[in-house]
């Protein structure tokens, strides 16, 4: 990684919140994504992203919508 590289931060959400966006279909596993150039960018870019599972952030008044990767945390018992 060159020193102009920027590392970018991976979004963790929670398992309820995972699984509400899910069945929205604002969510899902990497495997549901058919472009492998940006899973591998994406693993390049975010170094904490455990590689499985994306999210769709809908467009705010400042930025437009987008794919992103993140992590899920475990339900706790």
């Amino acid at each position: 990684m060159s020193a102009t590289t920027t590392v970018s931060t991976t979004d963790t959400v929670t398992r309820d919140k995972y699984e509400r966006l899910q069945y929205t279909g604002s969510a899902g596993i990497v495997a549901s994504l058919e472009d492998q150039r940006l899973v591998d960018r994406w693993q390049a870019e975010y170094p904490t992203w455990r590689g499985e599972h994306w999210a769709f952030e809908a467009a705010g008044t400042r930025s437009p919508g987008r794919l992103r990767p993140i992590n899920v945390v475990g339900r706790r018992s």
